[in-house]
């Protein structure tokens, strides 16, 4: 597990495999709310088995008082400097780089963080269990004296005594999500329910197929999907073809959602890699993101999406 800390407010952040710091609070896992601060301003990676920053900022990040080079990815070390900011608290020392591992790190952002076992952890421990956090059906799920909870990235975790940030820290490459259950799915009764909160801050994704609904939870990259399903929503009330709708170019779509153009991309990239995980086929999925020339759209998946109590609509 990976952990900055922060010199100005004396506390640490854990880091998910990928990592955004920025003034964006719906894309960022960490908030830095200074003026000269991007809204994608750096991110943070594990990839063949390091961790890696990159600089997408307008105003620059220093590494050990030296600039990142723009659009190259420098390995991380311990004990290394980093300041995105003129501000006092947006300077961060790197304080570990062991590899990710979902785990709970204190409320407060001072202490050790714990490791969980799929298997099963008992809190505030195994000789008094107050809590029990384990592994069910792809899920981490939290046992509590009222009954079962699902788990998502940045849930509170309390016991009498203490309380912690859950931190999900699915690799990229082996996240396993929950499955569809059974063989030949018939993916033409499947339908994407986005869920998007009044403030556009939050998004939830759903899935139905047939009488089994599949919850993926609240994620970053699920905005970057009901963004593109709206375009094509919007298009086909317009009476566009279905070859036509929704096509728009990344760098438009990046401006739309005030990011970098490569971290859409690592969204794309995050929402395939979930859903193939949640609904194996052995005939392979169809694409959830097309691509042509430089534009991308919602592929041809059925959807449904709600913002707060407001049903915007979707396409079958």
């Amino acid at each position: 597990m990976a952990i900055f800390w922060n010199k100005h407010s004396d506390r640490g952040v854990m880091l998910r495999p990928i990592h955004a710091f920025g003034r964006h609070p719906s894309a960022c896992q960490t908030v830095i709310p200074a003026a000269d601060v991007s809204k994608i301003h750096a991110l943070v990676r594990w990839s063949q088995n390091r961790w890696e920053i990159i600089d997408q900022s307008r105003n620059g990040t220093l590494v050990n008082g030296r600039r990142l080079a723009a659009g190259h990815w420098t390995p991380l070390s311990v004990d290394m400097e980093l300041c995105l900011s003129a501000s006092a608290g947006a300077t961060w020392t790197v304080r570990d780089l062991s590899p990710p591992t979902t785990s709970l790190f204190p409320l407060d952002g001072r202490g050790s963080a714990i490791a969980l076992s799929p298997q099963g952890t008992l809190l505030p421990s195994a000789a008094q269990p107050e809590i029990s956090i384990h592994v069910h059906d792809g899920h981490w799920m939290l046992e509590h004296i009222g009954g079962l909870d699902h788990l998502v990235d940045g849930a509170t975790v309390q016991t009498s005594d203490d309380a912690w940030e859950f931190v999900l820290c699915a690799d990229l490459e082996s996240t396993t999500e929950t499955q569809a259950a059974g063989p030949g799915l018939n993916l033409a009764e499947l339908t994407l329910h986005f869920e998007v909160s009044q403030n556009e801050e939050h998004t939830r994704l759903n899935l139905v197929l047939g009488s089994e609904s599949i919850p993926l939870g609240e994620r970053i990259h699920h905005y970057t999907l009901a963004t593109l399903a709206r375009l094509r929503l919007q298009d086909a009330k317009r009476g566009l073809d279905a070859h036509s709708q929704g096509w728009i170019a990344l760098e438009e779509l990046s401006r739309m959602l005030d990011v970098d153009p490569s971290y859409v991309n690592i969204q794309i990239f995050r929402a395939k890699h979930q859903l193939s995980n949640a609904l194996p086929s052995s005939g392979g999925l169809p694409p959830l993101v097309e691509r042509r020339r430089g534009e991308v759209r919602f592929g041809g998946y059925a959807f449904t999406v709600r913002r707060g109590q407001v049903d915007e609509g979707g396409l079958r």
